[in-house]
């Protein structure tokens, strides 16, 4: 079961929220995506981009879904309307399984493993915390700005900071550059995306960490210890508050720690859904 063997299936869910599913095994795995699920329109390259991402992360003995987000969500989009979205996604469409929050995507799987539990059997937050770092606060309110003067490429610029290899920042820029007159037609509008990074930093904000006791769901938290959005602090706060919670942390990594090490996180997450 690989991308490039088995085309995934994608669609909507709702009639609105873009899916790709891949895959026939007995484990369920819900996968809520990071920004990039929301900062990229949704087609059928950006989906298969995506699987071709996260599957080497994952057992090959498993069903994979893989949630966007709404392309073109209302005044006031929040997290909650995003938590109840994939609820009902998973009580109409796919039923309990193993929820994997990769980034933004792990304030929404935070959030629904505490309130609803029952569609939860394992919880994987990856590069993700219940909050972000002041530097990832500052860094999100940086893209929130070039968004609101129409500035595309200057928010996509600050993604090739990233890497904790010079060379592959620098290549990405390239990249971007060449790229800069199509990025309109790539990316979804700036409106958009404001209130999906907006409804992060206010979730961020809401409270504090209390609310995580409510999850009872076997929890790996699974970042590197040099993540610009979510630090160490951050990550161990989130671990603390969860019940059964387990950290672990990678000596170096950075937020691109799914694509730079991709061997030590599938080894860590084969680990515990072995052992939870």
């Amino acid at each position: 079961m690989t991308p490039s063997t088995t085309p995934p299936a994608t669609g909507l869910f709702l009639g609105r929220i873009p899916y790709v599913r891949l895959g026939s095994g007995p484990r369920r795995i819900v996968v809520v995506n990071g920004g990039q699920g929301f900062v990229r329109r949704f087609s059928a390259g950006s989906a298969a981009r995506d699987i071709r991402q996260i599957m080497p992360l994952l057992p090959p003995d498993s069903t994979v879904v893989v949630l966007g987000y709404d392309a073109d969500p209302p005044a006031g989009y929040d997290m909650a309307r995003i938590v109840g979205d994939v609820a009902t996604i998973m009580r109409t469409e796919i039923g309990p399984s193993t929820v994997m929050g990769i980034s933004f995507g792990g304030f929404v799987a935070a959030r629904l493993a505490a309130e609803h539990p029952d569609l939860v059997d394992r919880l994987i937050l990856l590069i993700t915390a219940h909050r972000f770092s002041a530097e990832g606060r500052a860094r999100v309110a940086g893209l929130i700005d070039d968004l609101e003067r129409g500035d595309l490429y200057g928010m996509a610029r600050k993604f090739a900071t990233l890497s904790r290899r010079a060379w592959v920042n620098l290549t990405v820029r390239l990249v971007l550059w060449l790229a800069r007159n199509k990025l309109a037609a790539k990316l979804n509008p700036p409106a958009t995306i404001i209130r999906s990074l907006s409804a992060a930093l206010n979730e961020d904000v809401a409270q504090g960490p209390g609310w995580l006791a409510a999850i009872r769901a076997p929890t790996l938290i699974l970042g590197g210890d040099a993540d610009q959005f979510f630090d160490v602090a951050a990550m161990r706060e989130t671990a603390t508050a969860i019940p059964a919670a387990k950290l672990e942390l990678i000596a170096g990594e950075t937020h691109m720690l799914p694509l730079e090490r991709p061997k030590p996180v599938a080894a860590a997450i084969t680990r515990f859904l072995t052992n939870s």
